[in-house]
Protein backbone atom coordinates (compact mmCIF):
# COMPACT_ATOMS: atom_id res chain seq x y z
CA UNK A 1 0.00 0.00 0.00
CA UNK A 2 1.06 3.37 -0.87
CA UNK A 3 2.44 5.47 1.40
CA UNK A 4 0.95 9.15 2.32
CA UNK A 5 2.59 11.47 4.51
CA UNK A 6 -1.18 13.07 5.78
CA UNK A 7 -0.93 10.28 8.48
CA UNK A 8 2.44 10.51 9.31
CA UNK A 9 2.89 13.16 12.69
CA UNK A 10 4.89 16.03 12.19
CA UNK A 11 5.17 16.15 15.47
CA UNK A 12 7.04 15.51 18.68
CA UNK A 13 4.78 12.68 20.39
CA UNK A 14 4.07 13.29 24.18
CA UNK A 15 3.85 10.99 27.02
CA UNK A 16 0.51 9.38 28.27
CA UNK A 17 -0.02 12.49 30.94
CA UNK A 18 -2.53 15.17 30.35
CA UNK A 19 -0.63 18.85 28.73
CA UNK A 20 -2.05 21.11 30.55
CA UNK A 21 -1.60 24.62 29.33
CA UNK A 22 -4.93 25.89 29.64
CA UNK A 23 -5.80 29.66 30.41
CA UNK A 24 -8.90 31.11 32.92
CA UNK A 25 -10.46 31.66 29.33
CA UNK A 26 -13.16 29.45 28.26
CA UNK A 27 -12.41 25.62 26.85
CA UNK A 28 -11.60 25.61 23.03
CA UNK A 29 -12.95 22.64 21.80
CA UNK A 30 -11.47 21.67 18.32
CA UNK A 31 -13.92 19.83 15.80
CA UNK A 32 -12.63 18.73 12.60
CA UNK A 33 -14.74 18.40 9.34
CA UNK A 34 -14.40 14.68 8.80
CA UNK A 35 -14.17 13.76 4.86
CA UNK A 36 -15.46 16.36 2.91
CA UNK A 37 -17.67 14.09 0.70
CA UNK A 38 -19.39 13.27 4.20
CA UNK A 39 -21.88 14.89 6.82
CA UNK A 40 -19.31 16.06 8.87
CA UNK A 41 -19.16 19.53 8.47
CA UNK A 42 -23.17 20.19 8.08
CA UNK A 43 -23.87 18.40 11.32
CA UNK A 44 -20.68 20.00 12.86
CA UNK A 45 -22.59 23.31 11.71
CA UNK A 46 -26.31 22.08 12.73
CA UNK A 47 -24.96 21.01 16.28
CA UNK A 48 -23.12 24.29 16.85
CA UNK A 49 -26.22 26.51 15.81
CA UNK A 50 -27.91 25.10 18.79
CA UNK A 51 -24.99 25.06 21.14
CA UNK A 52 -23.63 28.41 20.34
CA UNK A 53 -26.61 30.38 21.94
CA UNK A 54 -26.11 29.31 25.44
CA UNK A 55 -22.15 28.16 24.74
CA UNK A 56 -19.53 27.83 27.37
CA UNK A 57 -16.79 26.94 25.49
CA UNK A 58 -15.12 28.52 22.47
CA UNK A 59 -15.20 26.34 19.26
CA UNK A 60 -12.30 25.81 16.55
CA UNK A 61 -13.51 24.12 13.41
CA UNK A 62 -10.99 22.12 11.50
CA UNK A 63 -10.92 21.53 7.46
CA UNK A 64 -11.54 24.11 4.17
CA UNK A 65 -12.46 27.82 5.24
CA UNK A 66 -14.05 27.71 1.76
CA UNK A 67 -15.81 24.73 2.36
CA UNK A 68 -16.95 25.74 5.75
CA UNK A 69 -18.32 29.24 4.95
CA UNK A 70 -20.46 27.89 1.75
CA UNK A 71 -21.78 25.38 4.09
CA UNK A 72 -22.93 27.84 6.19
CA UNK A 73 -24.54 29.74 3.63
CA UNK A 74 -26.45 26.29 2.43
CA UNK A 75 -27.19 25.76 5.71
CA UNK A 76 -28.21 29.09 6.71
CA UNK A 77 -25.88 28.98 9.65
CA UNK A 78 -26.37 32.58 11.25
CA UNK A 79 -23.28 33.35 13.62
CA UNK A 80 -19.52 34.35 12.11
CA UNK A 81 -16.99 32.18 10.80
CA UNK A 82 -13.81 34.17 12.27
CA UNK A 83 -10.66 32.61 10.18
CA UNK A 84 -7.94 32.08 12.14
CA UNK A 85 -4.33 30.76 11.44
CA UNK A 86 -3.24 29.76 14.85
CA UNK A 87 -5.24 27.64 17.27
CA UNK A 88 -4.86 30.11 19.99
CA UNK A 89 -6.35 32.85 18.63
CA UNK A 90 -10.13 30.39 18.97
CA UNK A 91 -9.90 31.39 22.52
CA UNK A 92 -10.42 34.87 21.19
CA UNK A 93 -13.60 34.60 18.93
CA UNK A 94 -16.48 34.98 21.40
CA UNK A 95 -19.30 35.25 19.19
CA UNK A 96 -19.63 32.54 16.35
CA UNK A 97 -16.81 30.06 15.90
CA UNK A 98 -13.00 29.93 14.57
CA UNK A 99 -11.87 27.95 11.53
CA UNK A 100 -8.61 27.02 10.94
CA UNK A 101 -8.25 26.59 7.32
CA UNK A 102 -6.18 23.58 6.55
CA UNK A 103 -7.10 23.21 2.45
CA UNK A 104 -9.40 20.96 0.79
CA UNK A 105 -9.57 18.80 -2.18
CA UNK A 106 -9.73 20.72 -5.62
CA UNK A 107 -13.21 19.29 -7.00
CA UNK A 108 -15.55 18.17 -4.61
CA UNK A 109 -18.24 15.97 -5.44
CA UNK A 110 -20.55 14.80 -2.31
CA UNK A 111 -21.06 11.17 -1.57
CA UNK A 112 -17.75 10.19 -3.63
CA UNK A 113 -14.88 8.09 -2.21
CA UNK A 114 -11.75 9.45 -3.35
CA UNK A 115 -7.87 9.79 -1.89
CA UNK A 116 -8.30 13.67 -2.31
CA UNK A 117 -11.17 13.38 0.27
CA UNK A 118 -9.34 10.68 2.63
CA UNK A 119 -6.12 12.27 2.67
CA UNK A 120 -7.91 15.72 4.14
CA UNK A 121 -9.73 14.04 6.11
CA UNK A 122 -6.73 12.39 7.79
CA UNK A 123 -4.91 15.88 7.83
CA UNK A 124 -7.69 17.36 9.62
CA UNK A 125 -7.33 14.31 12.57
CA UNK A 126 -3.35 14.52 12.40
CA UNK A 127 -3.49 18.91 13.31
CA UNK A 128 -6.42 18.28 15.54
CA UNK A 129 -4.19 15.17 17.48
CA UNK A 130 -0.99 17.50 17.27
CA UNK A 131 -2.91 20.84 18.96
CA UNK A 132 -4.27 18.19 21.47
CA UNK A 133 -1.21 17.26 22.45
CA UNK A 134 0.47 20.70 22.39
CA UNK A 135 -2.71 22.02 24.95
CA UNK A 136 -3.38 24.79 21.96
CA UNK A 137 -7.09 22.98 22.41
CA UNK A 138 -8.97 21.54 25.41
CA UNK A 139 -10.97 18.77 23.23
CA UNK A 140 -11.11 17.02 19.62
CA UNK A 141 -14.22 15.89 18.71
CA UNK A 142 -13.65 14.40 15.19
CA UNK A 143 -16.61 14.15 12.62
CA UNK A 144 -16.53 10.59 10.62
CA UNK A 145 -14.50 9.52 8.18
CA UNK A 146 -14.60 6.59 5.23
CA UNK A 147 -12.46 3.63 5.79
CA UNK A 148 -12.06 3.01 2.15
CA UNK A 149 -11.00 6.54 1.32
CA UNK A 150 -8.52 7.04 3.94
CA UNK A 151 -6.67 3.38 2.34
CA UNK A 152 -7.04 4.78 -0.65
CA UNK A 153 -4.96 7.88 0.33
CA UNK A 154 -2.39 5.49 1.63
CA UNK A 155 -3.46 5.39 5.74
CA UNK A 156 -3.72 2.12 6.85
CA UNK A 157 -5.55 2.25 10.03
CA UNK A 158 -9.10 1.22 10.49
CA UNK A 159 -10.52 4.13 11.77
CA UNK A 160 -9.71 7.19 13.88
CA UNK A 161 -9.33 5.28 17.18
CA UNK A 162 -5.94 3.59 16.41
CA UNK A 163 -4.91 6.51 14.26
CA UNK A 164 -5.01 8.83 16.71
CA UNK A 165 -3.46 6.09 19.41
CA UNK A 166 -0.41 5.89 17.05
CA UNK A 167 -0.14 9.47 16.52
CA UNK A 168 0.06 9.97 20.33
CA UNK A 169 2.06 6.97 20.88
CA UNK A 170 -0.68 5.37 23.12
CA UNK A 171 -0.23 1.60 23.67
CA UNK A 172 -3.27 0.69 25.96
CA UNK A 173 -6.09 2.23 24.71
CA UNK A 174 -10.22 1.23 24.23
CA UNK A 175 -13.55 2.53 22.85
CA UNK A 176 -15.97 3.55 24.88
CA UNK A 177 -19.54 4.14 23.45
CA UNK A 178 -21.85 6.67 25.84
CA UNK A 179 -25.21 6.97 24.71
CA UNK A 180 -28.58 6.63 27.03
CA UNK A 181 -28.33 4.48 30.16
CA UNK A 182 -25.12 3.08 28.66
CA UNK A 183 -21.21 3.78 29.22
CA UNK A 184 -19.88 0.38 27.01
CA UNK A 185 -16.23 0.00 26.83
CA UNK A 186 -15.46 -2.92 23.98
CA UNK A 187 -12.93 -5.34 24.26
CA UNK A 188 -12.30 -5.27 20.87
CA UNK A 189 -13.22 -3.26 17.87
CA UNK A 190 -12.94 -3.30 14.30
CA UNK A 191 -12.21 -7.01 13.49
CA UNK A 192 -13.64 -10.11 12.78
CA UNK A 193 -15.47 -12.47 15.23
CA UNK A 194 -12.68 -14.81 15.20
CA UNK A 195 -10.71 -12.61 15.60
CA UNK A 196 -12.38 -10.67 18.92
CA UNK A 197 -12.74 -14.36 20.32
CA UNK A 198 -8.88 -14.67 20.46
CA UNK A 199 -8.70 -11.20 22.08
CA UNK A 200 -10.61 -12.49 25.13
CA UNK A 201 -7.19 -12.90 27.28
CA UNK A 202 -6.67 -11.80 30.85
CA UNK A 203 -3.59 -9.51 30.39
CA UNK A 204 -6.06 -7.54 27.18
CA UNK A 205 -9.14 -7.94 29.62
CA UNK A 206 -7.95 -6.17 32.28
CA UNK A 207 -6.13 -3.28 30.36
CA UNK A 208 -9.74 -2.64 29.26
CA UNK A 209 -11.10 -2.93 32.61
CA UNK A 210 -8.50 -0.60 33.97
CA UNK A 211 -9.34 1.61 31.28
CA UNK A 212 -12.99 1.73 32.35
CA UNK A 213 -12.30 2.01 35.27
CA UNK A 214 -9.58 4.92 35.08
CA UNK A 215 -11.54 6.99 33.16
CA UNK A 216 -14.84 6.94 34.88
CA UNK A 217 -12.87 7.99 38.23
CA UNK A 218 -10.88 10.51 36.59
CA UNK A 219 -13.02 11.93 33.53
CA UNK A 220 -16.85 11.10 35.02
CA UNK A 221 -16.27 11.90 38.76
CA UNK A 222 -17.48 8.37 40.11
CA UNK A 223 -15.56 8.08 43.41
CA UNK A 224 -16.50 4.21 43.15
CA UNK A 225 -17.32 2.68 39.53
CA UNK A 226 -19.18 0.15 39.68
CA UNK A 227 -18.63 -2.16 36.19
CA UNK A 228 -20.52 -4.73 34.92
CA UNK A 229 -18.13 -7.41 32.94
CA UNK A 230 -20.74 -9.23 30.30
CA UNK A 231 -19.80 -13.11 29.07
CA UNK A 232 -18.25 -14.18 25.63
CA UNK A 233 -20.70 -17.18 25.32
CA UNK A 234 -24.14 -17.77 25.83
CA UNK A 235 -25.47 -17.76 29.12
CA UNK A 236 -21.80 -16.76 29.95
CA UNK A 237 -20.52 -19.91 29.43
CA UNK A 238 -23.31 -22.18 31.81
CA UNK A 239 -20.60 -22.93 33.88
CA UNK A 240 -18.19 -24.29 31.22
CA UNK A 241 -20.82 -25.84 29.18
CA UNK A 242 -20.89 -23.58 26.53
CA UNK A 243 -17.44 -22.44 26.58
CA UNK A 244 -14.51 -21.93 29.25
CA UNK A 245 -13.52 -18.19 29.08
CA UNK A 246 -15.63 -17.31 31.59
CA UNK A 247 -13.79 -19.50 34.17
CA UNK A 248 -10.46 -19.35 32.45
CA UNK A 249 -10.21 -15.88 31.74
CA UNK A 250 -12.81 -13.56 32.93
CA UNK A 251 -13.51 -14.69 36.60
CA UNK A 252 -10.06 -14.55 37.68
CA UNK A 253 -9.50 -10.55 35.82
CA UNK A 254 -12.78 -10.12 38.14
CA UNK A 255 -11.34 -11.16 41.31
CA UNK A 256 -8.05 -9.86 40.73
CA UNK A 257 -10.09 -6.73 40.28
CA UNK A 258 -12.10 -6.90 43.35
CA UNK A 259 -9.50 -7.75 45.46
CA UNK A 260 -8.18 -4.05 44.96
CA UNK A 261 -11.42 -3.22 46.13
CA UNK A 262 -12.77 -2.11 42.84
CA UNK A 263 -16.79 -2.73 42.48
CA UNK A 264 -16.59 -5.44 39.38
CA UNK A 265 -19.20 -8.17 39.53
CA UNK A 266 -19.64 -10.90 36.39
CA UNK A 267 -19.68 -12.44 33.72
CA UNK A 268 -23.29 -11.63 33.62
CA UNK A 269 -25.28 -13.70 30.41
CA UNK A 270 -25.27 -10.94 27.77
CA UNK A 271 -29.24 -11.90 26.75
CA UNK A 272 -29.72 -10.49 30.10
CA UNK A 273 -27.50 -7.76 31.49
CA UNK A 274 -28.53 -4.91 29.64
CA UNK A 275 -31.79 -4.74 30.78
CA UNK A 276 -30.60 -4.45 34.25
CA UNK A 277 -28.25 -2.18 32.66
CA UNK A 278 -30.86 0.01 31.58
CA UNK A 279 -32.14 0.48 35.30
CA UNK A 280 -28.55 2.06 35.79
CA UNK A 281 -27.30 -0.24 38.91
CA UNK A 282 -23.91 -0.28 37.17
CA UNK A 283 -21.63 2.98 36.25
CA UNK A 284 -20.37 0.88 32.98
CA UNK A 285 -20.26 -2.34 31.22
CA UNK A 286 -17.14 -4.06 29.81
CA UNK A 287 -18.32 -5.87 26.37
CA UNK A 288 -16.38 -9.02 24.49
CA UNK A 289 -16.73 -7.59 21.35
CA UNK A 290 -18.21 -4.58 18.84
CA UNK A 291 -21.60 -5.91 18.28
CA UNK A 292 -22.58 -7.28 21.61
CA UNK A 293 -22.01 -3.57 22.84
CA UNK A 294 -23.28 -1.42 19.87
CA UNK A 295 -26.61 -3.69 19.38
CA UNK A 296 -28.49 -2.82 22.89
CA UNK A 297 -26.18 1.17 22.31
CA UNK A 298 -27.94 2.19 19.19
CA UNK A 299 -31.69 0.37 20.24
CA UNK A 300 -31.54 3.16 23.42
CA UNK A 301 -29.27 5.90 22.24
CA UNK A 302 -29.23 5.33 18.07
CA UNK A 303 -30.15 9.12 17.02
CA UNK A 304 -27.16 10.60 20.68
CA UNK A 305 -24.70 7.84 20.82
CA UNK A 306 -20.82 9.29 21.25
CA UNK A 307 -17.58 7.08 20.83
CA UNK A 308 -15.21 7.75 23.59
CA UNK A 309 -11.76 7.14 23.19
CA UNK A 310 -9.89 5.43 26.50
CA UNK A 311 -6.03 6.09 27.54
CA UNK A 312 -5.52 9.37 25.06
CA UNK A 313 -3.80 12.08 26.83
CA UNK A 314 -6.06 14.21 25.55
CA UNK A 315 -10.03 13.89 25.08
CA UNK A 316 -11.42 12.46 22.20
CA UNK A 317 -15.20 12.33 21.05
CA UNK A 318 -17.15 11.58 18.12
CA UNK A 319 -20.42 11.12 16.99
CA UNK A 320 -21.78 7.41 16.58
CA UNK A 321 -22.44 7.42 12.71
CA UNK A 322 -21.12 7.36 9.75
CA UNK A 323 -19.93 9.80 6.71
CA UNK A 324 -23.87 9.65 5.07
CA UNK A 325 -22.66 9.17 1.77
CA UNK A 326 -26.40 8.99 0.91
CA UNK A 327 -27.31 11.83 2.08
CA UNK A 328 -24.15 13.98 1.94
CA UNK A 329 -24.83 18.04 0.61
CA UNK A 330 -28.80 17.09 1.39
CA UNK A 331 -28.84 19.16 4.25
CA UNK A 332 -31.23 16.05 5.57
CA UNK A 333 -28.53 15.01 8.13
CA UNK A 334 -29.57 14.77 11.99
CA UNK A 335 -27.11 16.67 14.09
CA UNK A 336 -28.22 14.75 17.54
CA UNK A 337 -25.05 12.36 17.93
CA UNK A 338 -22.84 15.20 17.17
CA UNK A 339 -24.81 17.89 19.83
CA UNK A 340 -23.87 14.51 22.14
CA UNK A 341 -20.12 14.33 21.44
CA UNK A 342 -19.95 18.16 21.47
CA UNK A 343 -21.51 18.36 24.84
CA UNK A 344 -19.92 15.43 26.11
CA UNK A 345 -16.46 16.60 25.45
CA UNK A 346 -17.18 19.74 27.23
CA UNK A 347 -18.42 18.07 30.15
CA UNK A 348 -15.59 16.25 30.33
CA UNK A 349 -13.12 19.27 30.57
CA UNK A 350 -14.28 20.36 33.78
CA UNK A 351 -13.57 16.88 35.15
CA UNK A 352 -10.06 16.98 33.99
CA UNK A 353 -8.81 20.51 34.31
Amino acid sequence: MKKNVAFQPQFKIQNSKFIIRRSRQSPLIAVTMGDPAGIGGEVALKALAQILPKAKSRYLLLGDFLHWKALARKLGFRHPLVWVNDAELGREVKKGASVLDLGGVKKLQWGKITAANGAAAVRYVCEGARMALAGDVDALVTAPINKEAIHKAGCPFPGHTELLATLSGTKSFAMMMVGGPFKITLQSIHVSLGEAISKVKAPLVWEKLELTHRALRDWFGVKRPRIAVAGLNPHAGENGAFGKEEINVLKPVIQKAQKLGWEVSGPYPPDTLFYWASRKPYDAILCMYHDQGLIPLKLKAFETGVNLTLGLPFIRTSPDHGTAFDIAGKGKASPASMIAAIRTAENLTKSVF
